[in-house]
């Protein structure tokens, strides 16, 4: 009995080492911090892991990141991200596979890998107003004091508040004011352009669908062409 309880204080204790890989830094500018589920905070270094419960803060810079199951994300200024849970066995796939997160505040845009794919219920990104599931696509999300609005670029997000949910097809985006407000749609393409040449935005997961990177290995950004914001002329995504 000693010793069952001896086991367990240790796996408490060390929650850290045994909390799984979710993504490694592969880009930033300015100086962003983690801090790790017991509390403790560093700054964040490039080729950095980013595990179960630790939070990104990326400050006044922005942040790039590839996930093992082949996605990439960009959290722009201004941005906190935690990674809550992460799962992936690999290509084939398991039951236990899934990855929950939550942008706290902010904005981010992301080209989402292999979870999620097969099953949407392996994917959620939680907010203070609304949730984001996937169907396979590249979106962007801004988090502010007006609420949430998420952008479609490829494929379906379906975003959820308390009182209902909307499908958002690619060329579109909807707006939540508040949790307990309906999902509201518009048209991407009648928005303020907010994201200038040379801003950073996620380059395509390695192999596409098919493909899963075995590590995550440090590269250039990406950059856009295309302006694309939120409705409400906030944050970059």
């Amino acid at each position: 009995m000693r010793r069952l309880l001896c086991l367990i204080f240790a796996l408490l204790c060390c929650g850290h080492a045994w909390a799984e890989v979710a993504a490694n830094v592969v880009f930033f500018t300015g100086q962003p911090t983690l801090t790790a589920a017991d509390g403790k905070t560093r700054k964040l270094a490039r080729g950095d892991e980013v595990r179960d419960g630790e939070t990104i803060d990326t400050g006044d810079g922005r942040v790039q990141l590839r996930f093992r199951d082949g996605a990439t994300m960009s959290l722009q200024p201004a941005t906190r991200f935690r990674v809550e849970r992460f799962r992936f066995s690999g290509p084939d796939g398991g039951e236990a596979d899934g990855v929950v997160m939550t942008l706290v505040k902010g904005a981010l845009r992301t080209v989402t890998g292999l979870l999620g794919k097969r099953d949407r219920t392996q994917y959620k990104v939680g907010t203070t107003v609304a949730t984001i599931g996937i169907r396979g696509t590249e979106y962007g999300a801004v988090l502010d004091g007006s609420g949430l609005t998420v952008t479609t670029y490829v494929g379906v997000v379906e975003v959820c508040s308390q009182v209902g949910c909307v499908d958002v097809e690619a060329g579109r985006a909807v707006w939540v004011r508040a949790a307990n407000a309906k999902p509201e749609l518009r048209d991407a393409g009648a928005m303020r352009s907010e994201i200038s040449a040379g801003d950073v935005i996620p380059e395509a997961p390695i192999g596409g669908s098919a493909g899963v990177p075995s590590s995550a290995t440090p590269s250039a950004p990406t950059t856009t062409t295309s302006p694309t914001s939120s409705p409400r002329g906030g944050g970059k995504i």
